[in-house]
């Protein structure tokens, strides 16, 4: 090795081997806050989303919904800045970066390929369709109920604020009682699977963007622009219980069932309805 270093190097083996030194310094990953996002996906993730969460239910209630700072609904909007920490930002980095890329193998190395080479990888393309039938088929199985709990728990008349005894199991049952009520009855006003419609407008046009055309250390912060639209959605849809008919009435009657106050309940008779 030491023989070799002491050899003479000519001219054009000098500007070689410089050129193959200085190479890989400019394909060295961005600097600033690309390379922070690259290095701390999880933290940026759940920032992301916490952040933009509260910030869609804030920009719903007062450019769609036209209320004044004095009339923001804060409980409501702390349910959403919840659901953005502890859902879809902690959660939903696990269920996006680490299970997926355990559940489909190929995910990984796909996201991370130049998007030409994407064109051609079919077996890539697959795996993407795979993914894109799990979150519009599959996710909101669980992502539903989730809300409505959390909804039930933090901003019903039943909620923990309220002071009343309400055991978690109430709770639990009201809010998916809530949630089948909106989409699987079929005296529902807004028809049949209403969350699951507007869920599917976004996501299915969303999710092929998130799982096809992006790196995969972008696909969380990716899914915060299309979710930050699915939620102004969810927030205008879901995050008021103060829904009134053209009569100034409200929709359902509201009756207790198993000791719990605040269950709706719809009226059969009303024409209406």
């Amino acid at each position: 090795m030491v023989s070799l270093c002491r050899q003479p190097v000519r001219l054009g083996q000098r500007r070689l081997l410089c050129s193959a030194v200085e190479a890989p310094a400019a394909k060295e990953a961005p600097s600033g806050f690309l390379a922070w996002c690259a290095a701390n996906p999880i933290k940026f993730g759940v920032s992301v989303a916490t952040v933009k969460t509260a910030a869609a239910d804030l920009l719903t209630q007062k450019a769609i919904e036209g209320k004044s700072w004095d009339h923001i609904d804060w409980r409501r909007n702390g349910l959403f800045t919840v659901f953005g920490f502890a859902y879809q930002g902690c959660f939903q980095y696990y269920l996006y970066v680490t299970l997926f890329s355990r559940w489909f193998a190929g995910a990984a190395r796909f996201a991370n390929q130049p998007f030409r080479a994407k064109l051609t990888d079919y077996a890539g393309q697959f795996d993407v369709l795979k993914q894109c039938l799990f979150d519009v088929l599959i996710h909101p199985i669980w992502f539903f109920p989730m809300y409505y709990t959390l909804k039930e728990a933090l901003c019903s008349e039943n909620s923990i604020f309220s002071g009343k005894d309400v055991s978690a199991g109430a709770i639990g049952t009201s809010a998916l009682t809530k949630y089948y009520q909106n989409n699987f009855d079929p005296s529902s006003p807004e028809g049949l699977l209403s969350d699951w419609l507007a869920f599917w407008k976004v996501w299915i046009i969303g999710d092929i963007v998130v799982y096809g055309c992006v790196p995969l250390w972008a696909r969380l912060p990716m899914n915060h622009v299309f979710s930050f639209v699915y939620i102004c959605i969810l927030s205008f849809m879901r995050g008021s219980d103060e829904v009134t008919r053209d009569d100034g009435a409200a929709p359902f009657d509201v009756t207790p069932i198993d000791g719990v106050e605040g269950f709706v309940r719809r009226d059969p008779s009303d024409p209406k309805e």
